[in-house]
């Protein structure tokens, strides 16, 4: 059973967290270079209020194992503060 859809009073959906927001951002950014064909293989990784989830896409295992250790390294950078959460 689909959730319901909250409107603000200007008819728009309710209002997204900013790192929501940067979320979908990512994500149609990575979908339109997937159209264009600069993506051939990819890893998601999705976080939500109660659990965590990941997709695979592709075979190209050895710079998607490059990518995660770089993620990795990303992710462990933020959690120390020694990186801003959003740096984009």
């Amino acid at each position: 059973m689909k959730k319901p859809i909250l409107l603000r009073p200007d008819g728009g959906a309710a209002g997204l967290r900013a790192d929501q927001q940067e979320c979908i951002k990512l994500l149609e950014g990575l979908l339109d270079n997937a159209r264009n064909g600069d993506i051939w293989s990819c890893v998601v990784v999705a976080c939500g209020p109660n659990d965590f989830g990941s997709a695979m896409a592709g075979t190209d295992a050895p710079r998607m194992i490059l990518g995660l250790e770089v993620a990795k390294a990303d992710i462990m950078a933020r959690v120390t503060g020694k990186k801003s959460v959003i740096h984009r």
